[in-house]
C-alpha cells in the first residue's frame, strides 16, 4: 500500500497518480473506504489506481431496512462488490463535477502538441453502467424505515485523514416523495460565505488553453464538511438532534432512493503532487434518529400543584437529559407538591410511536 510520486501537475490536468484503493462502505452504521495512489496521468493509457480487496459492504442501523430495488426484499446488509465486472482492476480517474449531476472528463484528443484539450461530459447513465471505464463510484439502493419515522444524519465517527484526503468527494443524493437532498462532502469546507472557494469545477465543454482555463468553463463547488451535517450530535450518540444538521427525515413505514458517488476531484486546488506517496482513508458513517412527536400542551395548576391536561399516555420526570429515569403517569390528577419544576413529555408506545419533546412545567 505505496503511493509513488510521479510527474503530477497541479489540479485537474496533469495528475500522475496512480492507486490501489482498498474500499469498504458502511451506511449508518458506517462507509469506510481505502485509497492509495501512484503513477496515475490523464496522459497515459495504463497505470491507473486500481481497488484491491473483496468487500463493499452496506450495514444498517436499528429500525431502517435496505433494498437493492423498491419491490426487492428487505435486508440488513448487501455487498457492493457487484458494481464492478472486476472488482480486482477497477480503476479510479479524475472527473469533474460542480453540482455531482454534470460530470466532466478531460480529452486531449492527439496529445498537447498537436491540439488543446477539451473538457467533455460524461453521460452519467452509460456511466453507471460502464463503471470500469469512467472510473467512479455511482451506486443506488433504498433505505426503509419500519415503525418509526427517522431523521439521518452524518455520524461524528465520519472523517478524511491523509495528505490526499482534500483531492476526494463523496456525494449523497436522498429522494424523497416531493424533496431530493443533494450534498458534495469533501475534507475541506468551501461555501463562499464564511469558507472560500477553492475548487474550479468544471461545469461547461469546449476546447481551452491548458493552464489559461476560459472561465466560462469552470466553476465554484459547495463543499461540506461531516460536522455541517452531524445531527448536532457532534460529542455524544444521543444529544438532542439539530433539525438544521440533518441529511434527511424519512417517514414511517417509507423508503427512500440513495445515491453515493465517490470520485477523485480533479478541479479540486490540492489535487497535486503532494498526494503521491501518501495515504487517504475516508470513513463514512450515517447516523439515525427516531422523529420525536411534539411536546405535550400541559401546563401548572398552581392552586393545588396539579398538571393540566395530564394524562396517562404520558411520563414525568424532575430533570431533562440522557441520564433521566422517567416516571409513567397512572393518575392524571397526581398532586406535585414539594416540586418547583417538573418536565412532562407523551411516552412512547413500542412499535406504534416514539416518545416526544418534553414540556417543562413550573409552579
Amino acid at each position: 500500500m505505496k503511493i509513488t510520486k510521479d510527474k503530477c501537475e497541479n489540479k485537474f490536468f496533469k495528475l500522475n497518480v496512480s492507486s490501489k484503493i482498498f474500499t469498504k462502505i458502511f451506511i449508518l452504521f458506517g462507509i469506510s473506504i481505502l485509497f492509495i495512489f501512484s503513477s496515475y496521468s490523464w496522459f497515459s493509457e495504463n497505470a491507473n489506481p486500481q481497488i484491491v480487496g473483496n468487500q463493499i459492504k452496506v450495514t444498517v442501523a436499528d429500525g431502517l431496512m435496505i433494498k437493492l430495488s423498491p419491490d426487492s426484499p428487505s435486508r440488513t446488509t448487501l455487498s457492493l462488490n457487484q458494481l464492478f465486472n472486476d472488482f480486482e482492476s477497477f480503476e479510479l480517474k479524475q472527473v469533474s463535477s460542480a453540482d455531482n449531476i454534470n460530470f466532466f472528463r478531460i480529452d486531449f484528443g492527439q496529445g498537447l502538441g498537436v491540439q488543446n484539450p477539451t473538457f467533455v461530459q460524461i453521460d452519467t447513465v452509460v456511466a453507471k453502467s460502464n463503471i470500469n471505464e469512467y472510473g467512479y463510484i455511482d451506486y443506488d439502493f433504498y433505505l426503509q424505515t419500519e415503525e418509526y419515522a427517522k431523521h439521518v444524519y452524518m455520524h461524528k465517527d465520519s472523517s478524511f485523514t491523509g495528505i490526499a484526503a482534500d483531492a476526494i468527494r463523496i456525494a449523497a443524493t436522498i429522494t424523497n416523495a416531493t424533496t431530493t437532498t443533494n450534498m458534495i462532502f469533501g475534507n475541506e469546507e468551501e461555501n463562499g460565505i464564511n469558507k472560500p472557494f477553492t475548487t474550479e469545477a468544471v461545469i461547461g465543454i469546449g476546447d481551452f488553453i491548458y493552464n489559461n482555463i476560459d472561465p466560462d468553463l469552470i466553476g465554484d463547488q459547495i463543499v461540506r464538511t461531516f460536522d455541517n451535517k452531524n445531527g448536532g450530535r457532534g460529542l455524544f450518540d444521543d444529544d438532542p438532534i439539530d433539525l438544521n444538521k440533518l441529511i434527511t427525515t424519512i417517514p414511517a413505514n417509507t423508503q427512500v432512493r440513495v445515491n453515493i458517488r465517490i470520485w477523485l476531484e480533479g478541479g479540486d486546488v490540492d489535487c497535486t503532487n503532494t498526494i503521491a506517496s501518501s495515504l487517504l482513508d475516508v470513513y463514512l458513517k450515517f447516523g439515525s434518529a427516531n422523529v420525536l412527536l411534539d411536546a405535550p400542551n400541559v401546563t401548572a395548576n398552581t392552586s393545588n400543584h396539579t398538571i393540566n391536561n395530564l394524562t396517562t399516555d404520558m411520563e414525568w420526570a424532575l430533570t431533562n437529559d440522557k441520564t433521566t429515569i422517567w416516571t409513567k403517569v397512572t393518575d392524571p390528577y397526581m398532586s406535585f407538591v414539594g416540586y418547583t419544576t417538573v418536565y412532562v413529555r407523551i411516552a412512547e408506545q413500542p412499535g406504534i410511536s416514539p416518545e416526544s419533546y418534553a414540556t417543562t412545567v413550573n409552579f
